[in-house]
């Protein structure tokens, strides 16, 4: 059976994957999985990085932020749909972002929510960001008053704002009504090696968010351990804001799309992106094994 290590983040954006991992989907399709325990906010990507995890969820910028890597990372399915915002302390409004002190996340879809809401508002409009090292600690200093402004996913969004706080943006209102938070990605070298093991995450990953649509309580209740902090409740909200989404066919342009955003986040010259950033056929084969598998069911 191969061996397979992947990496993930903590928010409700990777629960296509946590399932696949947690309900045996991978191991059905022959699949040995090793998924290390997350140690921080910023290891996901680290760990695909340098190697020491072959594929795993992370946020589409960061696709985008490595793109001139010797063998940069490849998106290539997807795994959860919105679920971000930028939130303020009870009473904000979107024109008090001019100069506050915003928490966010370097090099992630939350700091590229940021900045386009900012330049949305208004293109001279400026924030002071302070990185955040977790989401808890973010929520910790958007309650505590050390920051004015957080980005951050479900299910902290939902909790938050039953504790007061105010939505300033959901994402939908500079990204359209339907934009990746998470996405699958690998190696370009992973990819063009081992198709067929990356076909068969995407299958694992497409029969969890079957799992998800037909009992989604069922499907959270398989997972919770890795939300000790939430109740079944709150993740089952967050799961309506935030709901999963693996096959990102007709949705891929808004990855590509924020390129110019990234690149001024990374002060970077804005060049024409290079091709390859996102590749689906692997999600493409998956969808039509599962498609055929499905439709042999009498």
């Amino acid at each position: 059976m191969p061996r397979l290590t992947v990496t993930h983040g903590g928010a409700l954006s990777n629960l296509p994957l946590f399932l696949a991992i947690d309900a045996g989907l991978l191991a059905a399709l022959g699949l040995a999985v090793e998924a290390p325990a997350l140690a921080g906010f910023a290891s996901t990507v680290e760990r695909l990085r340098d190697g020491t995890a072959s594929i795993g969820t992370t946020g589409f910028t960061q696709v985008l932020a490595d793109a001139d890597a010797a063998d940069p990372l490849v998106a290539v399915a997807g795994s959860g749909l919105r679920g971000m915002a930028v939130l303020g302390g009870p009473g904000m409004t979107p024109a008090d972002l001019a100069g506050a002190v915003v928490g966010t996340f370097a090099d992630d879809p939350m700091q590229a929510l940021l900045s386009d809401v900012l330049a949305t508002r208004d293109p001279a409009l400026r924030a002071e960001v302070r990185f955040m090292p977790s989401l808890d600690a973010a929520a910790d200093a958007l309650m505590g008053g050390s920051v004015s402004a957080i980005t951050t996913v479900e299910p902290w969004i939902g909790r938050l704002r039953r504790q007061g706080a105010t939505l300033l943006s959901d994402g939908t209102d500079v990204w359209g009504p339907d934009y990746p938070d998470t996405v699958l990605v690998t190696r370009r070298g992973m990819l063009r090696a081992a198709p067929d093991m990356v076909t068969a995450v995407i299958r694992a990953m497409l029969r969890a968010e079957r799992m998800i649509g037909h009992d989604p309580l069922g499907a959270l209740s398989l997972v919770a351990h890795r939300f000790p902090a939430f109740t079944l409740d709150e993740l089952g909200a967050g799961l309506r804001g935030q709901p999963p989404r693996v096959d990102l066919r007709g949705i891929e342009h808004t990855i590509t799309e924020r390129w110019p955003t990234v690149r001024g986040m990374q002060r970077r010259q804005v060049a024409p992106p290079p091709s390859g950033l996102v590749d689906l056929c692997c999600l493409a084969a998956a969808a039509d094994a599962e498609h055929g598998l499905c439709s042999s069911i009498p």
